[in-house]
């Protein structure tokens, strides 16, 4: 486990919505959507690479999990692995947290 960021580095996981349906993320093109589980579903597995320190998804290593319009928007989006800002977060109480907060 990276202490820095409390994610293990490699582990696939998924981010779970803590509203009343428990939908997780899915990749779909480069946009995150709330999608029922599906175990089988590349898209809607994440892990840590501890290389960038980013998040990236199964189905496309490429791309990382960012703020929307470089940190100025508040959807989430996958993008270039850039290793900015927008594209660092950490695992604290059960949330994923932006560097920024």
């Amino acid at each position: 486990m990276n202490k820095e960021f409390g994610l293990e580095i490699n582990r696939p996981f998924y981010i779970v919505s803590k509203m009343w349906m428990s939908r997780v993320a899915t990749l779909a093109g480069m946009d995150i959507k709330l999608q029922t589980l599906s175990r089988t579903n590349l898209g809607q597995q994440f892990f840590f690479d501890g290389a960038s320190k980013t998040i990236k998804n199964q189905q496309r290593k490429d791309i990382s999990l960012e703020i929307q319009g470089a940190g100025k928007g508040t959807n989430l989006r996958m993008s270039k692995t850039t290793a900015r800002w927008f594209q660092l977060f950490y695992y604290r109480n059960d949330n994923l947290v932006n560097e920024k907060g």
